[in-house]
C-alpha cells in the first residue's frame, strides 16, 4: 500500500500560512506603531525649539515673610525644549523677578545660570510633566534694596511637577495655577 501522498507537504503547510499570517500582522502592527508616533511627532512640534519669556506670574512662599508674595518679570530667561525630551530653563548672566511684601516693601529676586530636566508631552499634548535633571543656577533675594542671606544654588524639587500648555505657533503658555509663564519662539 503507497502512503498518502502529499499528506507530509499538507502538514507543513498549515503552520507556514499560519506564521505568514502572523508576521504579516506583527510588520503590520509596527508600521501602525511607527507611524502613530511619527505622526504624534509631526503633531506636536509646537513646544520643541528655544522659547523667550514674555510674561511671568508665580506666588512664593518666601522664608523672611509671613505671607506668600506673587513674583513678575523673568525677561531674558530661555527655555529650550529638545525633542529627545531633555530641556533647560537658562538664566543667563542675571534676571530680575520683582514682588511687593505685604507690608508694601519692594521685593526682588536675581537669578542666574542653568536648570536642566526631563520633560514629557501628555498624549493630548495639553500638559507636560517635568523631572528635576540637576542645575547650575543661583539666586539671590533683596528685601527693601538689602540682599537676605547669601547667594544660593537653587533647590531641585523632590518630585515631578505637572503643567498645562498651550502651544500654537510662536505662542506658549505654562500653567498649573500658581505659575503661569508666556513664551515667544526664538
Amino acid at each position: 500500500m503507497q502512503p498518502n501522498p502529499g499528506a507530509t507537504a499538507r502538514s507543513y503547510r498549515v503552520p507556514i500560512v499560519v506564521l505568514s499570517v502572523v508576521l504579516f500582522l506583527l510588520v503590520g502592527a509596527i508600521v501602525v506603531v511607527q507611524a502613530g508616533r511619527a505622526g504624534r511627532r509631526a503633531a506636536d512640534p509646537c513646544p520643541v525649539g528655544e522659547w523667550d519669556v514674555v510674561s511671568y506670574r508665580e506666588a512664593v512662599r518666601v522664608r523672611a515673610l509671613p505671607d506668600p508674595v506673587t513674583f513678575v518679570g523673568g525677561t531674558g530667561t530661555v527655555l529650550t525644549l529638545r525633542a529627545d525630551g531633555a530641556g533647560e530653563t537658562d538664566y543667563g548672566d542675571r534676571v530680575t523677578f520683582t514682588a511687593e511684601a505685604p507690608d508694601g516693601r519692594p521685593i526682588r529676586l536675581e537669578a542666574a545660570g542653568p536648570v536642566y530636566f526631563r520633560y514629557t508631552l501628555s498624549g493630548a499634548g495639553d500638559a507636560v510633566t517635568v523631572s528635576p535633571a540637576g542645575n547650575e543656577a543661583t539666586s539671590q533675594l533683596f528685601v527693601d534694596g538689602v540682599a537676605v542671606g547669601a547667594p544660593a544654588k537653587f533647590a531641585d524639587p523632590e518630585s515631578p511637577r505637572t503643567y498645562r500648555v498651550d502651544c500654537a505657533g510662536d505662542s506658549l503658555t505654562q500653567d498649573d495655577g500658581r505659575l503661569t509663564v508666556g513664551y515667544r519662539r526664538r
